[in-house]
Formats: structure tokens, C-alpha cells, sequence
């Protein structure tokens, strides 16, 4: 240090703890700990850390460092030295050993015997939990290394809860303190997870599992053991069999299933926002009177579906080519605002045209008030457009977005802009690849066909 004075004691400890909080290599932590006062100070006041394997490998392979302590440990010591000032952890091993150019990733039948970087075991849990931190942690985050974590049933899930129920006073703190975890906020990555010893967590309000095989094919211990969850995230959740989300405060989920299970059930009662991906479940029951907002991608909708529950819905987007099943289900009779359509990566023009007439499809579109065609679903579209009968009829059409195809010519969107309702604002999205001239062509042919249009031009890539 210069013996003029540190140039950071000027700053705030506060936004130095800020700074701190979003380094992810402990090794640098320890070295602007050594190299300023006003680090060191701020060091102790961080609420966020968050780690990556891949980061404290790098540093450990430039600096040849032999021997350095496994990574799980060095979060267990970061978390015993922030004490009682952190909030929020975040454990990153999902990149591998090493740089991400030279990480090892698990093909069919092979895996790892190490577990330096398994952090959803229980004994990479005790790391960070049995600490000062452990009582005033809000917010884990944790990302396994797959290679090994694939066969080995972690114990993340109950051995965290287990922690969330005590509330014996530990003599190992210097403060007056229990050993309870209080986390309102958990994410793990990348493991395969038991719930056998789950206990309830009724503080746990924000739960993500991605990338996971968890052992619980209904999810009913899920249920039973969040109730009080708001917001639950389950994306690519394997080992599920006949799933049933039962939850009474939910009110955001995000849920992507594999081709498996065959029946899907969400019943929550508050929930406002789902986002649900599938391929084709047998059965699909949503129960959810007060849902305002279904981002829905699936490959068919199955004719015992039911989905007369939603009362409330009013934006509503669609990725998918069945159309001719999914507009009388989530569109018909209700009372819908927006409506965004979208096509699946691998279908064509002519997928969409055998998928559902164009006349309906027109029809459709004109009795929303807001209209999103995204990219792909605006792309496919000119075949249907150029073959409608008929757009002379009442639209309720106020705004529409649409992105325009690099090669797009501007007779084959006029039936789209004919349903647009007097003094309709349009936004037209160029192809960021498209030339001026067909820039300019459709420009011009829609002020001069269109005057009483708001236009807005721009682009999308």
C-alpha cells in the first residue's frame, strides 16, 4: 500500500462491498483484501459472492499453484469469513475444470469418480451452511458439475431443509445465533437430487430446479414441503412420471417437461403467469382461475384437455403448429388482449398452411386488440396470407408487431395490414440483412395504401 493513503478509503464501504460481491474467483477476493485497507474493510460488509469453478481453476493453473484447496472448501471458508453480513451465495461448478474450451462433458457411459467439484452432497452443503453465514444466507444458488454429480444421489434438498428447521443456539458463533438456515430463495443445477428426509420449508418462497433428476415422479413432495412458495421454476426436471403442481400461494411458474410424463396438472389457485412447455401430454388440466398471462409451447394439444378454468386469461402466446386445436381452447370466448404466435424451429410455410386455414387464421388475428407475430411465425406466414378469400371484415385489430422476412415483398402482407382497424398502430420490424430497396418498396406501399395507419418502422435480427 502507498504511504499516501489508500485512494479507495474514499469511496463508500458500501459500494466497495458492491464491487467485492460480483468478483467470482475467491483467490482475487483474498488478493484485494491484501492490496487496499478499504477492501479488506468492505470485504466483511459483501451480501453477494458468487464462485465459478471455472474461474478458480484458471487462476490456479496460471499461477501454478499446486494443492490448492478443493473448490466446495474454499466456499465453505469464504462463507465462515463473510460471517454474518452475507445473503446471497452462488456456487458455479456447471463450466467444468478449467477454461470452457477444455471442459469435460459427459458422453453416454462416462463420468467422473472425483468429487471436489459434487457441491449438491451433503458434505458440500455443511461447507457453507454450518457457518456464521449459514443463519443469515436469504439466497443459494448452487450448479454441479454434472460428469459428477450424474450418478450420485445428492442429499442437497433434505439436508438443506433439515438446516432451515433448527433453531438450537450454536456456542461455535460469537454472536448470539442459531444454526437455522431463514432462505427464501433456492436454485440447484445439474444434479440428481433425493427427497427422502425432506422437511417442509415454509419460508422458502423462490424455488428453481433446472437441469435436474429429481426423485419425486409426482411431486408430491414438492408440494407438501414448499407450501409456500411464489415463484417455482422446473426446467428439464427429469424422473417425473404423472406430475401434479398442487400449490395455493403460487403465483409465477416456469415449467418445461421432456416427452415423458403423459398427464400434467397445475392446480394453483393465484397463480397469474405461466410458462409452460410440452410435447404432447394425454392430459393437461389448469386449474388456475386467476391466470392473466400463458406463454404455452407444445406439439398437440390432447382433446381431453381441460382448460375451462381460465377465467382470467388475457395474454396468451403460442408456439406451436396446432392451431386448429389451441384457438377455440385458449382463444374462443374469452376475453383475450394480446396475443403473440409463434411457429417451432423446423416448421415451413407450407406446415403452417396445411395446419390451419387461412381464412381462420385472418379471422383470428382480428379479434384480438394486440397482435405479436414473432419472427419465425411472421416468416411462414406469406403463403396463408397470399391465398385469404376474404379480410373485408370488422377487426378489433389496435396493435400489431411484425417482423418482415429479409427477402419480403410488400404485396404479400396487405391482407395483414387490411384487418388493421382504423388509426391501428403497426410496427413493421425489418431483417437487419434486408436491402434499402426493400426497406423503401414496402415503406412506401404502406403510407401510400395505409395513410390512416400509425406506422413504426425498425429492425430485428
Amino acid at each position: 500500500m502507498s504511504a499516501s493513503g489508500d485512494p479507495l478509503d474514499a469511496l463508500p464501504a458500501a459500494v466497495l462491498a458492491d464491487v467485492l460481491g460480483r468478483v467470482t474467483d475467491a483467490g482475487d477476493i483474498a488478493a484485494c483484501r491484501l492490496a487496499s485497507r478499504a477492501l479488506l474493510a468492505a470485504s466483511y460488509l459483501c451480501s453477494r459472492v458468487r464462485l465459478c469453478a471455472a474461474d478458480c481453476t484458471r487462476r490456479r493453473r496460471v499461477e501454478g499453484q499446486a494443492g490448492a484447496p478443493a473448490f466446495r472448501e474454499t466456499s465453505g471458508n469464504l462463507a465462515s469469513l463473510l460471517g454474518a453480513h452475507l445473503r446471497c451465495l452462488s456456487l458455479d461448478a456447471a463450466d467444468g475444470q478449467g477454461s470452457p474450451d477444455d471442459a469435460m462433458w459427459v458422453e453416454e457411459g462416462e463420468f467422473e469418480e472425483a468429487d471436489d467439484l459434487h457441491l449438491t452432497c451433503g458434505e458440500a452443503v455443511a461447507l457453507w451452511a454450518d457457518t456464521a453465514a449459514g443463519p443469515v444466507l436469504r439466497e443459494v444458488e448452487i450448479a454441479d458439475y454434472w460428469p459428477q454429480a450424474c450418478w450420485r444421489k445428492a442429499e442437497a434438498l433434505p439436508l438443506i431443509s433439515h438446516y432451515c428447521e433448527l433453531s438450537i443456539p450454536n456456542p461455535r458463533f460469537r454472536f448470539d445465533s442459531f444454526t437455522s438456515l431463514n432462505l427464501i430463495k433456492l436454485g440447484l443445477k445439474n444434479a440428481w437430487l433425493s427427497v427422502d428426509g425432506l422437511k417442509k420449508m415454509p419460508n422458502l418462497t423462490h424455488l428453481t430446479l433446472e437441469f435436474v433428476r429429481l426423485d419425486d415422479e409426482n411431486l408430491d413432495q414438492l408440494n407438501e414441503c414448499f407450501p409456500c412458495l411464489h415463484t417455482l421454476n422446473l426446467i428439464g426436471v427429469g424422473g417425473l412420471k404423472d406430475p401434479k403442481i398442487h400449490l395455493l400461494q403460487l403465483k409465477t411458474c416456469h415449467w418445461e417437461v421432456s416427452n415423458i410424463p403423459m398427464s400434467l396438472v397445475v392446480h394453483a389457485p393465484n397463480l397469474v403467469s405461466l410458462e409452460l412447455k410440452c410435447v404432447r401430454p394425454d392430459s393437461l388440466i389448469l386449474d388456475t382461475p386467476s391466470l392473466s398471462t400463458l406463454k404455452l409451447t407444445i406439439e398437440k394439444l390432447s382433446a381431453t384437455a381441460q382448460v375451462d378454468g381460465l377465467v382470467s386469461l388475457t395474454n396468451l402466446r403460442i408456439e406451436s403448429l396446432d392451431l386448429i386445436s389451441l384457438f377455440p381452447a385458449f382463444v374462443g370466448g374469452r376475453a383475450i388482449r394480446t396475443l403473440e404466435l409463434e411457429l417451432p424451429e423446423s416448421a415451413s410455410q407450407y406446415d403452417l398452411f396445411e395446419a390451419i386455414k387461412p381464412d381462420y387464421l385472418l379471422r383470428t388475428l382480428a379479434s384480438i386488440s394486440e397482435v405479436n407475430l414473432a419472427p419465425r411465425f411472421s416468416c411462414e406466414l406469406t403463403l396463408s396470407l397470399a391465398l385469404c378469400k376474404d379480410s373485408q371484415f370488422k377487426s378489433c385489430v389496435k396493435k400489431l408487431l411484425v417482423h418482415v422476412p429479409r427477402s419480403q415483398r410488400s404485396f404479400e402482407l396487405l391482407p395483414l395490414f387490411q384487418i388493421c382497424a382504423p388509426l391501428c398502430e403497426v410496427t413493421v420490424l425489418f431483417h437487419t440483412e434486408s436491402v434499402d430497396a426493400v426497406r423503401e418498396g414496402v415503406i412506401s406501399v404502406c403510407l401510400q395504401r395505409f395513410a390512416q395507419i400509425r406506422w413504426q418502422w425498425s429492425t430485428w435480427n
